[in-house]
């Protein structure tokens, strides 16, 4: 299900942004505000709703209606990698980024990254650029590599920074549908075919300690990773 207005070819974003969203309609408005505050005017956002039940259409359609730069796209529950690589394939830019449905941008936070890739024309993906917002001992998340122990969010890959060539996305398969740090499984294949570069400019405002967080579930172990979603 896709609800979109008429766009002229004149209209064609250079950035899509994919917000992938499964019963967020309580947070999410801060994740499309900071889209909208946007310094960088040459976007659109793909809402994509993986199956909520929470009344979400409510909030998009009316969006979707108000701004010809808003599309969204509805499925039935798939998950956060699928929901992404969805995403990727309906984006009409050529560069596609994220933003996970707890978090947000800061304004110059597009713009800073297309000045990056205009300087530096042999980079196919950027990642990086997070500034932490809670208690600093949510700051620490389950190691992908080893489960045994701790990593500080800052020495992770962090996937909704992702920003690159819808073409890379498509090359190399888009994210892997596992269950947990799909971005850590997902950055090397990247890295063997092509040009990927970490940034820090601190824009991503990424919110950490949500109860109901892929990190925070996994972090206890009795519940489902299958009720998470985002962070």
């Amino acid at each position: 299900m896709i609800f979109s207005p008429e766009q002229s070819s004149g209209d064609t974003p250079r950035v899509s942004v994919v917000l992938p969203v499964f019963n967020r309609d309580h947070l999410v408005q801060r994740a499309i505000d900071s889209v909208l505050a946007q310094t960088f005017t040459q976007w659109e956002l793909l809402i994509v709703d993986d199956g909520s039940t929470d009344g979400l259409e409510r909030r998009a359609l009316p969006l979707v209606m108000n701004h010809s730069s808003i599309r969204y796209l509805k499925h039935a529950n798939r998950k956060l990698s699928a929901s992404r690589n969805i995403g990727i394939h309906a984006a009409l830019g050529e560069w596609v980024t994220f933003l996970d449905s707890d978090d947000a941008y800061r304004p110059q936070h597009l713009q800073l990254r297309v000045e990056y890739i205009d300087s530096h024309p042999q980079v196919d993906i950027l990642h990086g650029g997070v500034e932490l917002v809670g208690p600093p001992e949510t700051h620490y998340v389950q190691d992908a590599f080893s489960p045994d122990r701790k990593i500080h969010i800052a020495d992770c890959a962090v996937g909704a920074t992702f920003f690159g060539r819808k073409s890379v996305f498509i090359a190399t398969g888009g994210f892997p549908r596992v269950p947990y740090s799909a971005e850590s499984a997902y950055l090397p294949r990247l890295e063997a075919r092509f040009c990927v570069e970490r940034v820090d400019f601190p824009t991503y405002l990424y919110y950490t300690g949500l109860p109901d967080s892929i990190c925070a579930l996994r972090q206890q172990g009795d519940t489902p990773l299958e009720n998470a979603e985002d962070n």
